[in-house]
């Protein structure tokens, strides 16, 4: 993806045009600026800006959003809230002792 430059919170530093390995970026109006038809979206730029004025995020490619093993219940062990649990002997369930 292309990194995306928040003008609002640049500040005009120049870390960013001094460390693009494509040379693409400078400043335009004390603003960074970049070339998009030349970026080669390394996302450098992103990573080296001190105000973290410049946004950059990698496509998800071939994930799916959800996987397999979160859809469907495990089938080789029983769901806690379907197990047997027993009363003590003497006791109503409430911790309450019955006489016989």
């Amino acid at each position: 993806m292309i990194p995306k430059i928040d003008v609002f919170k640049c500040n005009g530093c120049g870390v960013c045009i001094k460390r693009c390995p494509a040379h693409i970026m400078g400043l335009i109006k004390d603003k960074a600026a970049l070339l998009v038809d030349l970026c080669e979206e390394c996302g450098i730029c992103a990573e080296v800006c001190p105000i973290e004025a410049i946004h950059f995020r990698l496509p998800n490619k071939g994930v799916e959003a959800v996987h397999e093993c979160y859809v469907s219940p495990r089938v080789d062990r029983p769901n806690p809230g379907n197990w047997g649990v027993g009363v003590v002997r003497g006791y109503d369930g409430e911790g309450h002792y019955k006489e016989e």
